[in-house]
């Protein structure tokens, strides 16, 4: 018994020496804990905040609104809007029932069918299905059902239904981007209702549009991956702005909410470019110039139209012939520098002018021979026809600038500046002809002006061969800057594409003229060259274009033609190759000039097709100075007569109608209030009638009347693929009203005006 006693009393004193132990350990423990917070300043306890706030906080990039692109009249030439990409995981659990995915897929392809008209819901129920299966892998899963004993009547069931097996979480994009306004219709649609962050997900993103299409394509540029250029990517910066970032708190999946925090950035959008480019102009040079590659089977060509006072470019054609039509590749008004030229006798005269030499100056001009001009170190040098048979080839410097005489020019610049030719060089130089003269941060190219010092190898062969344009490669660019100045009373400015930059309607800065020199020559020289170049456009080379008989203004003009002897593109063409370079450039009125026009062509010679300068540009001139003066003298005159009204009013958004009409203090009526309508305008002073427009799913809606924005909005949201010309309200539309878009090949263009 004792024993007994003396075991238990052993047990229960181990047992009580276990308690003191452990009761020990957790004292210990939680000293240890208070030691080590208070010591280590609350690491520990930051370790686990900093992972839950990892699992719930997130910190996101907010992108800048890039800036839009504008001409010199406010019309967009390059824009943003905001667009959602529509990413749905087809391996969610939400979609797990598969009897029920497959009629709600069968649904939803019928909606998206009728609301892009791209694809027919046979093809977006497939995609559906496919990307399905592809996210998981399923297995049969059979269960066998046996009647009770006394249920002898009944027999065996099977019941197979499908399981996942394993499953992949694979995001796929269904349709095209969409703006806001389609996301509140399409996420009510069957699959996508309710199921933001457990099914899909929506990315925001800048989508850059375009809404003059291709033209000035290369002026205005693109920013892409593989190629970026023009004003988008010279201004890239600029236009950019600068994102912002925000602290993002997950309260349920799929759904976040803004945390207040001091490191919050607000985006700051780009700034606004306002271009010196005048889209009336651009777009008549732009059909112009295409017009005539197609017409002469030419390679290239480009149109510039500048301001004589500024050097503002109003416009700047750049197309390449491919095949039957004309696009956009390369800039050659300021990257391909080429040899000019019979244009560039315009900077001999001004020379010989400078340096003395009188206009009544004669020489032979061999009435069409070959002949060497600088003996024997100098070049042979033919003109194309015999001119002056009257005289036996005797001109003075009027009528050979008149008929571009080769010959006389070479003879007259060997004459004055064979002792010492650099001077000559100098002289080209003090043009800045060596250097590039604008539109640097947009790729302008300089290349070769020969410096005609002791040091150069054959200075009086190139002596000769610079007389006439030869020996030497400049751009357009250089040559409608010379020109330009001459217009200009002689004053150079640089040419310039950039008036302004703006942010939220306020100019932030603004781009001056610049002045590359006050007077290139004397006051003299520039009237001699202009009635020099006046005498060009009544009995020249450019009569035919700008003679009395055949313009109603008065212009000044030089034509030029060069067998081309220049590396193009990496291509080496030489004299035999059968390549010309054909150019002319213009200036208008002839009395007090404005814009000064040049266009040049690059092409072969072919049978039945012109190559000379004058017939091969002149048609394109004579549109764009037609259209310059015709537009000038409709303004004065509505300037005279004191005759405006106000503008129209467009179509478009019933809201947005209203409230430019009570903007305007306009009476209007309407039925409804809200939707898409119509304007019609009375009598002066009259009501203007809003009538609603009915937009059907599926079919080609009626954007008449409207602007851009409300036109191209109504158009792609009905699946179509829209091509624009002109500015202002659309006047016409290539598919008409109503038509089921499953009924057209999607393609439609809007005229507008």
């Amino acid at each position: 018994m004792e024993e007994q006693r003396y075991r238990l009393k052993k047990d229960i004193a181990r047992r009580i020496k276990i308690l003191h132990l452990t009761f020990t350990g957790v004292v210990i423990f939680f000293l240890l804990y208070i030691i080590l917070f208070i010591f280590c300043n609350g690491e520990v306890s930051r370790g686990f905040e900093e992972v839950r706030n990892r699992s719930i906080l997130s910190t996101e990039v907010i992108p800048a609104h890039r800036g839009s692109i504008y001409s010199r009249h406010g019309e967009p030439l390059a824009t943003s809007i905001t667009r959602k990409t529509l990413l749905i995981d087809f391996g969610s659990e939400r979609f797990d029932n598969f009897e029920r995915y497959r009629k709600n897929a069968d649904t939803l392809s019928k909606k998206l069918a009728a609301y892009f008209g791209d694809r027919s819901a046979r093809e977006y129920y497939n995609d559906l299905i496919k990307y399905r299966k592809a996210a998981i892998k399923q297995e049969s899963e059979t269960k066998i059902i046996k009647p009770k004993r006394y249920q002898f009547w009944k027999k065996e069931k099977r019941i197979t239904k499908q399981v996942v097996k394993e499953r992949t979480h694979i995001e796929r994009r269904l349709f095209r981007d969409i703006d806001i306004n389609e996301w509140h219709e399409i996420k009510n649609f069957p699959l996508l209702r309710n199921g933001l962050g457990s099914s899909y997900r929506t990315e925001d993103h800048d989508y850059r549009v375009y809404p003059q299409g291709n033209i000035a394509l290369r002026t205005i540029g693109r920013l892409e991956h593989h190629r970026s250029y023009g004003i988008e990517y010279a201004l890239r910066d600029t236009l950019a702005g600068r994102n912002g970032q925000q602290l993002m708190q997950t309260i349920a999946p799929g759904y976040k909410t803004r945390v207040a925090n001091r490191k919050n950035i607000e985006p700051q959008s780009g700034y606004d470019v306002v271009t010196t480019l005048d889209i009336d102009v651009q777009d008549v040079a732009d059909n112009a110039l295409r017009q005539q590659l197609l017409e002469q089977n030419a390679t290239w060509g480009t149109t510039i139209v500048m301001e004589c006072a500024t050097g503002d470019i109003l416009a700047m054609a750049n197309l390449k012939r491919n095949g039957s039509v004309c696009v956009e590749e390369q800039n050659y008004a300021i990257g391909i520098p080429v040899n000019p030229g019979s244009t560039f006798k315009l900077v001999s005269t001004m020379a010989l002018l400078e340096n003395g030499v009188k206009t009544s100056k004669e020489y032979d001009s061999e009435l069409g021979k070959r002949v060497r001009v600088g003996g024997k170190k100098g070049a042979n040098v033919q003109d194309s026809h015999a001119i002056s048979r009257e005289t036996n080839g005797i001109i003075d410097m009027r009528r050979a600038f008149a008929e571009s005489a080769n010959v006389y020019f070479t003879k007259a610049v060997y004459d004055r500046f064979h002792k010492n030719p650099v001077e000559f060089s100098n002289f080209c130089r003090k043009l800045h002809l060596h250097e590039t003269v604008g539109l640097e941060e947009m790729g302008a190219r300089r290349k070769y002006v020969p410096h005609l010092d002791r040091k150069h190898p054959s200075r009086y062969n190139a002596l000769v061969n610079m007389a006439y344009g030869y020996g030497l490669e400049i751009t357009p660019l250089h040559t409608i800057a010379v020109y330009n100045a001459v217009a200009n009373n002689g004053k150079m400015v640089a040419p310039r594409l950039i008036l302004r930059t703006e942010r939220n309607g306020k100019v932030v800065s603004e781009a001056p003229v610049r002045v590359i020199e006050e007077q290139i020559c004397s006051k003299q020289t520039i009237d001699t060259l202009r009635s020099f170049m006046e005498e060009v456009s009544l009995t020249g080379t450019a009569a035919s274009f700008f003679g009395e008989k055949a313009c109603s203004f008065r212009t000044g003009s030089k034509t030029g033609t060069a067998q081309v002897d220049s590396e193009i593109n990496g291509v080496r063409y030489t004299r035999g190759d059968g390549y010309y370079y054909g150019s002319m450039v213009t200036y208008l009125p002839a009395d007090n000039p404005r814009y000064t026009i040049m266009t040049a062509i690059f092409t072969k010679r072919q049978s039945g097709k012109f190559y000379y300068g004058a017939s091969l540009t002149g048609p394109v001139q004579k549109q764009v100075a037609t259209f310059l003066h015709n537009r000038d003298r409709s303004y004065a005159e509505e300037v005279a007569n004191g005759d405006f009204r106000s503008s129209q009013i467009k179509g478009g958004n019933i809201d947005k109608i209203r409230k430019v009409a009570d903007k305007y203090g306009e009476k209007f009526s309407t039925e409804v209030r809200h939707g898409w309508g119509n304007c019609s305008k009375g009598d002066e002073g009259g009501k203007m009638r809003i009538s609603q427009l009915k937009t059907e799913a599926g079919r080609v809606p009626n954007v008449v009347g409207m602007g851009l924005d409300d036109a191209l909005y109504l158009l792609e949201k009905s699946g179509m693929t829209v091509s624009v010309q002109g500015y202002g309200e659309v006047v016409k539309q290539s598919v008409a009203p109503n038509t089921a878009v499953a009924n057209t090949d999607k393609r439609i263009t809007i005229t507008l005006k």
